[in-house]
């Protein structure tokens, strides 16, 4: 048995050769190392992390890029890189991510109205299986919306000013907000009586136009015949997209501007005339003629999950309804949903479906397990769901709460790139956390544990200080501000040297 204040790997260096190994440069891909006590959740991720680094492609003419497309396809889609920029940040592939992220940015053209290529191949060129000419090619309406979201949150856990400075983004951010929402249509006073098909060459026809009906899908949901009208997934991530541009670009200067406006007028949107009371559920899918579906989970998908990847929703009611419906269809999603739902269960306190998502998209049985999207993804929820860590380097900040309701069960990431940094992260149960800064800067740490008491052990010293008491989904949580320096480490638990784990 190994004692809670000497955990190989997490505890302060005592002599000068370790301290300097400590604060060595640590930025390679696939560094990052996963363990816990229950061997399957181990396996799982060494399986995410293996598939997820087989896809990893450099020396093409595109750049440093992975596979976020249909296998053999040598190319990567906005949907897909979006998704997969988490699982890519935590095993180091930022600037794979990057590079791919502002290929999007920079193709955006008013000859697309206002898209930018759906997909792009090795050679640097819209893959040809959905592209004809700038007139004629497939588009999801969400994908501008969805990159935005994905800039901003590499920004937050990388730290990459790039994002938020280098003018191909900022165009791209600017001309997806304004020009692109008004060529579709989809301001918020028009979203909901917008029409179809749109921005067609005169005389194109189902016939002589090969996506007729596929250039400016309003959503990710490709079943509706070229007769839906609008899908939930499309306001939910255009909500975020202005929400994001509004606090990280113009909040500094302003309380109130047209894309916090325009985000609060979706989400009323969302809550009133797409949320049915009667039925408790969203009406997730409308259709040009009026009429809506509210799920179409016996095709495997259903897209109300975007509401809470985006954040959208506060309400108890709303979120437990879409998470009561994937609890019960968790294994009846097609592999890119359900590659969403680790993730989201353990954000939204749901620990026990999330592990068990964990393992059952890792499983050898599982159909399609190998699509890049879903090891990709795993390896992000392993992180930021199961360890719950969250970023903003421009705070310079990271929280954490521990995924595991077993007072006795442990996991530890090592060498975890985050904050343009390195970590090491152990949780106990949800009684102990020990944080280790391997980088020659400080980083502030907020952890949460579970319960509320008169006192804690910080770094195995009693304190009186009994934290911040907050409710997370029911849970009694307290949390702390903590300041880690370089090379240090320190541990919050409830317990006085706690043993911990076996090895």
């Amino acid at each position: 048995m190994i004692l809670l204040m000497a955990v190989p790997g997490l505890i302060s260096c005592n002599t000068t050769e370790e301290k300097e190994e400590m604060t060595a440069e640590r930025s390679g891909i696939g560094e990052v190392s996963f363990t816990s006590s229950e061997a399957e959740l181990k396996q799982a991720w060494e399986w995410a992390k293996k598939t997820a680094l087989s896809y990893v492609r450099e020396g093409d003419a595109v750049g440093p890029w992975y596979e976020a497309a249909l296998p053999g396809r040598d190319a990567f889609c906005m949907r897909d890189v979006s998704h997969q920029s988490t699982g890519a940040a935590v095993l180091g592939l930022d600037q794979h991510s990057k590079n791919m992220l502002f290929r999007f940015a920079e193709n955006i053209s008013e000859s697309k109205d206002w898209c930018s290529y759906w997909e792009i191949n090795k050679d640097n060129l819209p893959a040809p299986v959905d592209y004809k000419n700038d007139k004629d090619f497939w588009y999801n309406l969400p994908a501008n919306f969805d990159v935005i979201d994905a800039c901003f949150r590499m920004y937050l856990w990388c730290g990459d000013t790039s994002y938020v400075t280098d003018p191909v983004f900022l165009h791209f951010y600017e001309k997806s907000l304004t020009d692109y929402v008004e060529r579709w249509d989809l301001r918020a006073d028009s979203i909901m009586s917008r029409k179809r098909i749109m921005n067609l060459p005169e005389g194109a026809t189902s016939e002589n136009h090969h996506y007729y009906d596929k250039r400016g899908i309003p959503g990710y949901y490709e079943g509706g015949g070229g007769k839906m009208q609008m899908g939930i997934d499309l306001l939910a991530a255009q909500y975020a997209a202005y929400k994001w541009y509004h606090h990280r670009i113009f909040a500094p200067a302003q309380q109130e501007s047209l894309w916090l406006s325009e985000a609060n007028k979706i989400d009323s949107i969302i809550r009133v005339q797409l949320w049915d009371p009667d039925k408790k559920a969203f009406r997730s899918i409308i259709y040009e003629d009026g009429s809506c579906d509210y799920s179409v989970s016996s095709q495997g998908q259903d897209f109300s999950h975007y509401l809470l990847h985006y954040y959208v929703l506060s309400d108890a009611e709303m979120i437990n309804s879409i998470l009561d419906n994937y609890s019960k269809n968790k294994e009846g999603m097609t592999i890119e949903l359900a590659s969403h739902m680790p993730e989201i269960f353990f954000r939204y306190g749901r620990p026990d479906d999330g592990i068990f998502m964990l393992k059952h998209l890792t499983d050898s049985n599982t159909f399609r397990r190998e699509y890049p999207e879903n090891p990709f993804s795993v390896v992000g929820a392993f992180i930021t769901g199961l360890m719950g860590i969250n970023a903003d380097a421009t705070e310079n900040y990271i929280s954490s709460f521990s995924g595991l309701e077993d007072s006795g069960a442990w996991a530890r990431a090592d060498e975890l790139p985050v904050l343009g940094k390195q970590i090491s992260l152990l949780h106990q149960g949800r009684h102990t956390s020990i944080l280790k800064n391997h980088s020659e800067d400080t980083i502030y740490w907020q952890p949460y544990l579970q319960g509320v008491q008169d006192h804690w052990y910080v770094n195995n010293e009693k304190t009186r200080y009994s934290g911040q008491s907050n409710e997370w989904y029911g849970i009694e949580v307290s949390s702390w501000h903590v300041s880690v320096g370089p090379g240090e480490t320190v541990s919050i638990s409830a317990f006085q040297n706690k043993q911990i784990y076996e090895e």
